[in-house]
């Protein structure tokens, strides 16, 4: 099991708040993206990783489903942390192969934090001469020695999160409990290994009184250095007073030595949110860069289909003109001939009254003349019937034609929403 936490958030005030906590109580490292912490969790010897749900565009489960699926960090425990998340998403998550070992919600105090993340990640070893380490030079502050001191007072009194595991009080400030004392006064301290036992017991008593005098110390130490801090303020503000009614002269040259000071260091501090910031662009140009890339080849691809469409449109719109004029020279044909069996059909009435007589007579000739009758009749059928499979196939290439242009719109408008989004990727590549 690795010894480290590795905090990823990109909340500055969330960090300004609890990366002193943190770092007092673990051995801990920050990254503001998830990027490239797959790679710094498998060089690093860490136990945990709390992750923000919100980190670079709510991306925190996901980071969390990938280092679930990791093959080679099986042990690695992990916190999610989100300052929007409700009880019903962390209850969702929980029911997934890749969810967390805990879950907790901002705002949340820096001894709470300390106490959730206790039970996952080793504490920092602590040096009984310098008990503080690298803190005892900073300015920490009355709000983090107050969290400090919470954080070292017995269960009893510390706030305990609803969601939250407490973890066990340091040893040197839990009270002996009155069943371990009855027990030990009243067991025999004839024996050598009684006698070793009570030895070990006296030893740690002593080292653990030393290290809380030693502790003590040092936060006397930390109240001095900020009651000096004060101290000082006070007197450069009677100093400040006097030096502005003796010489304004000089007043003015202060304050402006005192305004341009401010200004140097409001500048280095936008100078280092603009680093943050240029970071943070950097991350989302790369992947704008990589949306843009999707959407040209998207819109590529739909520039090559929408001309495979056009071209099928206009081969259909050729075969159904093709369609159209085959169509037309049927009619006609159909009307001529309807004409010529009119015709016919008048002559042979008339032929009829005005030789009834002659009937007998011309009988074969009638014959020949229904049977051509016939022969025309049955050619029409077939001009019907070809005009009727003309008609079909008409019917069928509209059809066709109406399915081309339904997809024409569809590509069309495919091909208006890639440019917009295209046109949305550029302004903000450009912004």
């Amino acid at each position: 099991m690795g010894q480290r936490l590795l905090l990823v958030d990109s909340d500055r005030s969330f960090l300004k708040e609890h990366q002193v906590s943190l770092e007092a109580a673990f051995d801990l490292e920050v990254a503001s993206s998830p990027e490239g912490v797959v790679s710094r969790l498998e060089e690093g010897d860490f136990a945990a990783a709390l992750i923000c749900v919100e980190v670079a565009d709510n991306k925190g489960y996901a980071l969390c489903s990938t280092l679930r699926r990791h093959p080679f960090l099986g042990g690695l425990k992990i916190a999610l942390i989100s300052a929007k998340a409700t009880e019903e998403e962390y209850r969702r998550h929980r029911s997934l192969k890749g969810r967390a070992d805990l879950y907790l919600n901002k705002p949340i105090a820096p001894s709470a934090l300390v106490a959730a993340l206790s039970p996952l990640v080793p504490g920092r070893a602590v040096d009984p001469d310098n008990p503080l380490g690298d803190l005892m030079d900073t300015e920490l502050g009355e709000d983090w020695l107050d969290g400090m001191k919470g954080a070292m007072e017995a269960p009893s009194s510390r706030p305990v999160p609803e969601s939250v595991p407490v973890p066990p009080a340091p040893p040197f400030l839990a009270p002996e409990p009155a069943r371990a004392v009855e027990t030990r006064a009243t067991a025999p301290t004839d024996t050598p290994r009684a006698r070793l036992l009570e030895a070990q017991i006296d030893a740690l008593r002593e080292e653990l009184r030393t290290k809380e005098l030693r502790l003590r110390e040092a936060e006397s130490e930390v109240q001095k250095r900020t009651s000096s801090v004060t101290l000082n303020l006070d007197e450069a503000a009677a100093a400040k007073r006097e030096a502005q009614a003796l010489k304004a002269r000089l007043a003015e040259t202060e304050a402006a030595l005192t305004a341009r000071d401010r200004e140097l260091a409001d500048h280095k501090e936008k100078g280092h949110v603009l680093q943050l910031n240029l970071a943070g662009l950097e991350v989302a140009m790369r992947a704008q860069e990589r949306d843009l890339a999707e959407l040209g080849d998207r819109l590529r691809q739909a520039e090559a289909e929408l001309g495979a469409s056009q071209a099928s449109l206009r081969e259909a719109e050729a075969r159904i003109q093709t369609l159209h004029e085959r169509l037309q020279e049927r009619q006609e044909e159909i009307t001529r001939l309807t004409a010529e069996a009119s015709g016919l059909r008048q002559r042979l009435d008339e032929t009829t009254v005005q030789h009834d007589g002659e009937r007998l007579e011309l009988m074969n000739g009638l014959d020949q003349k229904d049977a051509q009758l016939a022969r025309l009749t049955e050619t029409l059928a077939e001009q019907r019937e070809a005009s009727a499979v003309l008609e079909r196939e008409k019917q069928a290439a509209y059809g066709q034609l109406s399915e081309h242009r339904d997809r024409l719109r569809n590509l069309d408008t495919l091909l208006q929403e890639l440019q917009e989004q295209l046109r949305r990727g550029s302004d903000l590549a450009r912004g």
